[in-house]
């Protein structure tokens, strides 16, 4: 009898219960995954961990990085919707953060420090082009502006850490870029 209603039912889904809209609760999904997988990425060689994880909304496939990490954090803690129950779990995710800083300082600095190049990289990218190209930085800055404000997470992390007047130095360049896109 068991099989047979096992063969008719859908299999109960493999996360756990939210008291959280759907979108909040597939968010807090991704977050916890990231969460239990954050000390083998810290120790793992690789910038960018793809991980995969079954929500409310279907199964999501988001890579992971220690700025997208604490970026999901803030997000959910920010989430006025996120239910109790949810914010406990949210907690959990940030104790494990937080102990993962704590056993392993130099391996998180060493990755915020990729994840800065890499992000930083991107960014420098495209305000040249936008710089050559003026309708360019019009049609994609919604879109590239996910990689400053990536910088900027990143640079928060890296704390007393951080390049001495990088941002500044991103503002200046940007604004050089705003001033030619706006003489064209």
């Amino acid at each position: 009898m068991k099989r047979l209603r096992d063969l008719l039912l859908p299999p109960e889904p493999s996360f756990p219960p939210s008291d959280s809209p759907a979108d909040l609760a597939a968010d807090l999904l991704e977050t916890e995954k990231m969460a239990e997988e954050l000390v083998d990425y810290l120790l793992g060689n690789r910038l960018f961990r793809q991980i995969v994880v079954e929500t409310p909304m279907g199964v999501r496939r988001p890579k992971m990085t220690l700025g997208g990490l604490w970026e999901r954090i803030q997000h959910l803690e920010a989430a006025e919707a996120l239910g109790p129950a949810d914010r406990k779990r949210l907690e959990a995710v940030k104790e494990t953060w937080s102990e993962a800083m704590r056993r392993y300082p130099d391996q998180a600095r060493a990755k915020l420090r990729s994840e800065l190049k890499s992000y930083l990289h991107n960014w420098q990218y495209f305000l040249r082009q936008a710089r050559n190209n003026p309708e360019r930085w019009r049609e994609e800055y919604d879109v590239e502006i996910r990689n400053k404000r990536r910088i900027q997470t990143v640079v928060h992390l890296l704390g007393k850490h951080a390049p001495e007047g990088l941002l500044e130095d991103l503002e200046k360049l940007e604004a050089e870029v705003e001033h030619r896109a706006a003489r064209s």
